[in-house]
């Protein structure tokens, strides 16, 4: 597991606020409304600069903004805080990925002056990206992406692929490419098991009032699938049942020297551990519990919490060690076999060779 003297890299979530409805985003239930349990935050200056120390942050390579529950530029403060970083190491590579709906046009054009790449989540044209992208203003990305652009910011295009979507990866690359975009990046899904890591051939899509609206499906062209989920399709739930409970786990985090922090403060190897907190499907999973008690045997929530607990203290403390434990034991979390296992391990095929990683 990694310690907190070789960390190189930090996955941030700065707010749980986000102007979408992602079907497959563990924000709210399957595009409908927004879970309950969810905390809402958006952190302070006054907090990210406590936590982002000039000594941590001349460790550091790269400050990535992301989000498991929301979308960085949800935050008012995002543009202090990309200057705070700049400032105090001008070659820290400092990087966004937004669904570039939000956020004022001014800030995307002066974000260009201090961040390395804004990674925007387009996932189709204007006739299709609301499908998985829902309630976003097309009008507004092309906007926000064009300012971000013309000041000299450098934008990568992110596509995630569907069956609805997947005729268009051409013709979008090619207006990435007019627009001014510096990378197309086709994003090869892997969410096409539920939150019990059972496997979906389509996912239903609700509205808030809990109806179905209709359903998305994966891509049919093999090019645009993920080569962990092709042999996740082919695995019977038994047999599935029986990988997440065997397959050797070699966490993907740990090989760059990369840990997440969430908006409420809770600080895991990724991202991927975070969303195993909130959310009716989540919150009776076999992980969830497993969490809960690996938490506990930790020292409690506030242990792990980067607003009461050192960054230092969390990662070199139990916390870290007894995730890494749980990999070869009975408290195993199906999420890490089935994120960085040795046969599925969707993370390793979802990017094409970018800036970031998730």
């Amino acid at each position: 597991m990694i310690k907190y003297e070789n960390i190189k890299k930090i996955q941030l979530e700065i707010s749980t606020h986000c102007n979408a409805a992602c079907p497959q985003c563990p924000r709210n239930y399957h595009g409908g409304g927004t879970i309950t349990t969810l905390p809402l935050k958006n952190w302070t200056l006054f907090e990210f600069k406590k936590i982002f120390t000039e000594d941590l942050l001349f460790q550091l390579e790269q400050v990535y903004f992301c989000g498991t529950y929301g979308d960085p530029m949800s935050n008012p403060h995002i543009l202090d805080m990309c200057k705070w970083l700049k400032t105090v190491n001008p070659l820290l590579n400092v990087g966004i990925h937004t669904n570039g709906s939000l956020g004022k046009t001014t800030v995307y054009q002066d974000l260009a002056e201090y961040t390395d790449f804004i990674a925007f989540g387009i996932d189709g044209l204007e006739d299709t990206n609301h499908i998985y992208r829902r309630r976003i203003k097309w009008k507004n990305i092309l906007k926000n992406a064009n300012a971000f652009i013309k000041s000299g910011g450098y934008a990568i295009w992110d596509f995630i692929v569907f069956k609805h979507n997947e005729h268009q990866v051409n013709d979008a690359q090619e207006i990435s490419k007019k627009i001014g975009f510096s990378e197309f990046n086709i994003k090869k899904t892997g969410r096409f098991f539920d939150r019990r890591h059972k496997f979906k051939k389509s996912l239903l899509v609700y509205n808030k009032q809990n109806f179905i609206d209709y359903t998305i499906e994966p891509p049919n062209n093999p090019e645009y699938i993920n080569e962990g989920y092709k042999t996740l399709e082919n695995m019977s739930s038994k047999q599935l049942s029986e990988y997440l409970k065997t397959t050797n786990i070699t966490c993907n985090a740990c090989k760059i020297n990369e840990i997440y922090i969430g908006a409420e403060g809770f600080v895991f190897p990724c991202g991927w551990l975070h969303d195993r907190l909130y959310g009716p499907e989540v919150e009776t999973s076999e992980d969830h519990f497993k969490i809960k008690e690996l938490i506990e045997d930790s020292g409690g929530v506030e242990r792990i919490n980067i607003f009461f607990t050192s960054l230092k203290e969390i990662v070199n403390g139990r916390w870290f060690k007894n995730i890494e434990i749980s990999w070869n034991s009975k408290t195993r979390l199906n999420r890490c076999a089935a994120m960085c296992g040795e046969k599925i391990n969707v993370i390793k095929y979802q990017n094409s060779n970018i800036k970031y990683k998730e």
